[in-house]
């Protein structure tokens, strides 16, 4: 599923059209000036990787989703496909760059790559909607009661946990086939025969969905499940907000976007505008920054001036995994938007 033949892939790459354009627009080689590559850019990286997987391995760890890569690629060319193959030739033969190593035993040995994460759960395991908690979640006790009340308020009862930690989000990028499969089966036992699942974590979310495509139907972020459920949240005081969504959602489920002038009430809504490149689509805290702190703080500070600059009164993402990455800097607090629309 993870590990897949390259020679297509190599083949699209090495054709593609793009080249330093795509360098250019990919959020971490612009942010930190860190194009490895020496002017061949960000695809042609896959090249390398065909005779020394060594030649591409760093920019390969820094661009641990692409995503805004394969949007400009005008070849249709899956920048973070190529990527990830990369990394994962980079692991198999053994040529991890030194300041990734202790990032990919982590997550080799299914540990949480998050300092402080305690495993947690609370409520029913029979019951059919299962809220799943951020492993990035600063307080995943409080986010669960706020979770549960909600739920309560809506008439149903809640199982909320953090036992799948990523769900194999990072066994995926880093192309560790045997990592994914066991997250795939501790995913399945755990949801099967569930009736609603409901993350506050963007890169969760994505996961479950590559793991098993047919839960679409039932998973969905907090934001969806708050407009879901109106009725049992009080409405959000009057302020200007600013909405920082993640760009997992924003490049590969734009129909799960909610309306947040209706959600958020009489508050004034208020989107950062694109600015030649969308920072958003780095994975912040939930790829590249948690390998790499020095890319998260770069990333993370760019993001943060698109949003200061909107003048909000208070800035929240629907993602613990973006407010984790985003509060590594000094310009503000970022809420998670459970937490805001609890206040």
């Amino acid at each position: 599923m993870v590990k897949e033949d390259f020679t297509k892939t190599y083949y699209r790459t090495a054709q593609c059209l793009t080249g330093d354009i795509i360098a250019d627009m990919n959020p971490v080689s612009r942010a930190m000036g860190v194009d490895k590559t020496a002017g061949f850019g960000t695809v042609f990286t896959a090249m390398g990787s065909r005779f020394d997987v060594a030649y591409a391995a760093e920019e390969a760890f820094l661009s641990t989703e692409c995503g805004e890569s394969d949007t400009r690629s005008i070849d249709n060319v899956s920048i973070a496909e190529a990527m990830r193959y990369v990394r994962g030739e980079t692991i198999l033969e053994d040529k991890i760059p030194a300041k990734f190593r202790e990032f990919v035993e982590i997550i080799k040995k299914d540990y949480s790559v998050y300092a402080d994460f305690g495993e947690f759960s609370t409520g029913d395991p029979d019951a059919d909607l299962v809220f799943l908690v951020s492993p990035a979640s600063r307080d995943p006790k409080g986010a669960a009661a706020k979770f549960t009340a909600i739920a309560e308020k809506a008439g149903r009862s809640a199982y909320c946990t953090n036992c799948l930690k990523d769900a194999g989000y990072l066994a995926i990028q880093l192309g560790l086939k045997e990592q994914a499969e066991t997250a795939e089966a501790a995913v399945k036992a755990l949801l099967d025969g569930k009736k609603a699942v409901v993350t506050d974590d963007a890169y969760v979310l994505d996961a479950i969905l590559m793991l098993i495509p047919e839960m679409d139907e039932k998973i969905c972020m907090i934001d969806e499940f708050l407009a879901l459920n109106a009725d049992a949240v009080k409405p959000a005081p009057g302020k200007k907000v600013a909405v920082h969504e993640s760009g997992i959602i924003e490049r590969y489920y734009p129909l799960r976007k909610v309306d947040y002038s209706k959600l958020l009430g009489d508050s004034e809504v208020l989107l950062p505008a694109r600015s030649g490149y969308d920072v958003s689509d780095s994975g912040i805290a939930g790829g590249l920054g948690l390998a790499d702190p020095d890319a998260l703080k770069a990333v993370s500070c760019r993001r943060m001036l698109d949003l200061a600059a909107l003048g909000a009164d208070v800035i929240v993402t629907p993602c613990a995994c973006e407010a984790l990455g985003l509060n590594v800097t000094a310009e503000g607090e970022v809420m998670t938007l459970l937490d805001y629309m609890c206040e």
